[in-house]
């Protein structure tokens, strides 16, 4: 009795395993579909321990924030890209022509997506290049942003006003990119002004120095340094220059040695010149209709 009721299940559950499932021109069966569950539950869990893994690798590594984004992200596509395919083929399609049937769209569609390949193509160079990567600090068309995240398509970045910004990841492989985490361990801030003529230019350029290396954040090494640049039109010409381990913060620094030359100017009577224009009136003669 016992074996038939066994026997009996075996045959309901092979049965309910066989039923067959008709999508369009292709049919699939229940167990098909038990098979598609289980790779990617398969594939979430070796994705899982292989995180797992890295992390307590990463202990042990020299490997920048950058790399590391750049190591999990190929973990994950290739995890991913292997579990699709198996699940086409436990699926029973034909992966060449999917492929046949890809190559000829894509001749199409690439006519009309150049930008969005050249963004892929681009999203590659990033990941592998290594020329951007995540935490660095660049400047875009002259807007100091860090970046966040970099995708295939786009680049995410944040500006020092807290705004998340989504850039193409041509424009950020292709065009001119200022690194400011590559490269010097310091990075130079500089602050241009003028003072009017006659001005005491030993009393200028020791107020220039003592304002820039008040800053707390400027490094003694390399040591802020003063130069006189030019006779200018109504004003002599100085800058002062120091340099900083972290650029992010570059725009406060600079407000504040602003305001220090400013404060220290006026306390030693140094005048800052502005533009003037003098307009003399030259009379002809009385007016006729």
């Amino acid at each position: 009795m016992t074996f038939n009721v066994e026997s009996q299940t075996d045959f309901i559950l092979n049965e309910f395993l066989s039923t067959s499932i008709t999508l369009g021109h292709h049919t699939i069966t229940v167990f098909d579909l038990v098979e598609v569950v289980v790779v990617i539950l398969m594939s979430r869990i070796i994705l899982g321990l292989l995180r797992r893994a890295l992390r307590r690798a990463e202990r042990f590594s020299t490997l920048d924030e950058g790399k590391r984004f750049i190591v999990h992200r190929m973990v994950s596509s290739v995890v991913w890209t292997m579990a699709t395919l198996t699940v086409l083929s436990v699926l029973g399609l034909d992966l060449t022509a999917v492929w046949a049937g890809s190559a000829a769209l894509m001749v199409g569609v690439g006519i009309g997506l150049q930008g969005f390949f050249n963004d892929v193509i681009s999203g590659f160079v990033l990941m592998f290049e290594g020329g951007v990567a995540v935490g660095n600090v660049i400047d875009v068309d002259g807007k100091l942003v860090r970046v966040e995240r970099i995708d295939l398509r786009s680049t995410r970045v944040v500006s020092t006003d807290g705004e998340l910004l989504v850039l193409p990841n041509a424009k950020v492989a292709g065009d001119a990119v200022v690194n400011m985490s590559q490269g010097e361990a310091s990075t130079r801030i500089k602050v241009n002004v003028g003072v009017a003529y006659g001005s005491d230019v030993d009393l200028v350029q020791r107020l220039l120095l003592e304002a820039m290396s008040e800053q707390p954040e400027m490094l003694s090494s390399p040591e802020p340094r003063v130069f006189f640049q030019d006779f200018g039109d109504s004003s002599l010409d100085f800058s002062v220059m120091g340099w900083v381990e972290h650029p992010w913060d570059r725009m406060a620094i600079l407000s504040r040695v602003r305001s220090a030359i400013d404060a220290k100017f006026r306390s030693s009577g140094v005048e800052i010149p502005f533009p003037q224009r003098d307009v003399h009136m030259q009379e002809k003669g009385p007016f006729k209709v």
